[in-house]
């Protein structure tokens, strides 16, 4: 869970080697040396093992005497903070939170994460007082990873005392303190998913929409913001505005041309969507067609391929084998292979196929 500063460090190179090069290399970059190692490292080292073996009263002992050791001021304060946690491990609550307490005053690394172990005491024990500290908290470091959590935990306190209208409430007054943090979107979208729940369905809708211009791609919320908005236009009946959201999410979408992908968990769903709002909603024949068929050439490894073709070849009638001809050269292995076979004349089950031997009534009907 924690950043640690391992023993390794500060103790001998880890390999050797003739070329004169190597040993300089290996001291720049772990900061190593042959010589032993130094008080730190060893009281570290003996901090973690007995942490391993469970023994938390020791770990706290070993930890505070690196905390006190000559490192650097880094080093000191990593350590301080790791004698706390086990201090509170072995059951020296009061001792340990005191420390927390500490280090939670200062500026330093562990500021943000000393202030939110001693908001989870709190929230653990029911203490009343864990409500402001998690104001505090927010409002004190929205750019720390911990503001995640506490959000959460603030809304489960609010919606705890006053349902969604005092969830929407404490965003509000959160919203103007975390502007312009790495909170800033993820308060907006949740101001908006609120009042999605509070039933006011435009106001959402257009909240959404607000967070996707505000932080546009590749901000975090853009894609989840307009997907959403889509499902309240639709709940609106603009079937048609549903559409263009979902167009604005994948008109973002970059290709890579090294291993890996900039396709996001969104966007093959959009798509998906988009054809069967134009299909079931717009009642568009030649637009679903068009957007199933697009759907497979955007999305080359996605499982439902297959099913896209398929799904278009059924709106083609009587020109379907257009589409489904092409379900056995990209995924000969799929269950509507034996389907498209049966239907098409000139096509053919490969001999390598691992596809089903009868087509699946499930899949006609």
């Amino acid at each position: 869970m924690f950043w640690r500063t391992g023993s390794r460090s500060r103790g001998a190179c880890p390999w050797s080697s003739p070329i004169s090069r190597i040993a300089p290399l290996c001291s720049a970059i772990l900061g190593c040396s042959g010589a032993a190692p130094t008080a730190y490292a060893r009281h570290f080292a003996a901090g973690e093992r007995a942490e391993t073996a469970g023994r938390h009263a020791e770990a706290a002992s070993a930890f505070e005497s690196a905390s006190r050791d000559k490192a650097s001021p880094r080093e000191r304060a990593h350590a301080s903070f790791l004698a706390a946690l086990e201090q509170i491990r072995a059951g020296d609550v009061s001792g340990g939170a005191a420390r927390l307490e500490a280090i939670g005053k200062t500026r330093g690394e562990h500021a943000a994460e000393a202030r939110w172990q001693l908001v989870s005491l709190d929230l653990a024990t029911k203490n009343p007082a864990a409500t402001k500290e998690l104001d505090d908290l927010l409002r004190a470091f929205p750019n720390e990873g911990v503001a995640y959590p506490a959000l959460h935990a603030r809304l489960r306190i609010a919606r705890d005392a006053g349902g969604e209208a005092e969830a929407l409430s404490v965003l509000r007054a959160l919203e103007p303190a975390v502007a312009g943090t790495d909170s800033a979107p993820r308060v907006a979208y949740e101001i908006a998913e609120s009042l999605a729940k509070l039933g006011k369905t435009a106001e959402a809708r257009d909240a959404f929409v607000e967070v996707a211009r505000k932080f546009p791609y590749p901000g975090e919320y853009f894609d989840d913001a307009l997907y959403r908005a889509s499902e309240l236009d639709q709940e609106l009946g603009k079937n048609e505005g549903a559409v263009a959201d979902l167009d604005r999410m994948l008109s973002v979408m970059e290709s890579s041309t090294l291993p890996g992908t900039y396709i996001r968990p969104r966007f093959p769903d959009a798509a998906w969507r988009i054809a069967v709002l134009e299909r079931d909603a717009l009642h568009d024949d030649a637009k679903a067609i068009a957007a199933f068929e697009r759907y497979v050439d955007l999305f080359p490894n996605d499982i439902r391929r297959a099913e896209a073709l398929w799904n278009a070849g059924k709106l083609r009638g009587d020109h379907a084998c257009d589409d489904w001809s092409r379900i056995v050269s990209i995924a000969p292995d799929s269950r509507y292979v034996p389907c498209v076979a049966e239907r098409c004349k000139d096509v053919s089950i490969p001999k390598k196929s691992e596809a089903p031997k009868t087509c699946h009534a499930y899949i006609t009907r």
